[in-house]
């Protein structure tokens, strides 16, 4: 038979508004006819090749956003431990070359301290699950991922706090009360 896997990135809004970005593997040729389709659901279909470069790739985007997240409220704490406001952070961090609407998102939710359950738009989890899955992939392809290991012991962290079912960007408290 035929056979299309095809993992999305992106989460409920993009879903709600067609944005996602398709990430197809498998028959071309079935990938071909679902196109249409992917259309409507998408900002963005790529195809991939083989079976299981779908998730490969889902799990990669996933990685790098995890570690985004983390580093990001590494920022945030860094700049308000050293006298910086958080505004202006956020501000020039907008404007320059590292604009990006996850941290406009995250950044929101980070003033809101919209850490609840009902604030999720990517439960910890989750995230945490895909970082596993990441490094498996890593050690499998011989292939080093210092932050994204970094990341998941902040993750695994936060989620023994209780924080697993709360959205991911729930990792700052966690990060924010580190010293050194």
């Amino acid at each position: 038979g035929q056979f299309l896997e095809a993992p999305v990135s992106g989460s409920k809004k993009p879903a709600e508004d067609g944005a996602l970005v398709i990430l197809a593997a498998g028959d071309e040729d079935v990938f071909k006819q679902a196109l249409p389709l992917f259309e409507i659901m998408g900002k963005k279909s790529v195809y991939l090749g083989a079976i299981g470069n779908g998730a490969k790739m889902k799990l990669v985007v996933n990685m790098m956003l995890g570690c985004m997240t983390t580093t990001f409220s590494e920022a945030i704490g860094l700049c308000e431990k050293s006298g910086l406001k958080r505004e202006e952070f956020f501000d020039v961090l907008g404007a320059g070359a590292l604009q990006s609407p996850w941290y406009t998102i995250k950044g929101n939710a980070v003033n809101k301290e919209l850490y609840k359950e009902e604030d999720v738009t990517f439960p910890m989890k989750h995230m945490q699950k895909d970082l596993r899955l990441a490094l498996e992939l890593g050690k499998e392809v011989n292939q080093s991922l210092t932050c994204a290991h970094e990341t998941n012991e902040l993750f695994l962290e936060a989620m023994k706090e209780g924080l697993q079912d709360c959205d991911l960007i729930a990792v700052h408290p966690v990060i924010k009360k580190k010293s050194c």
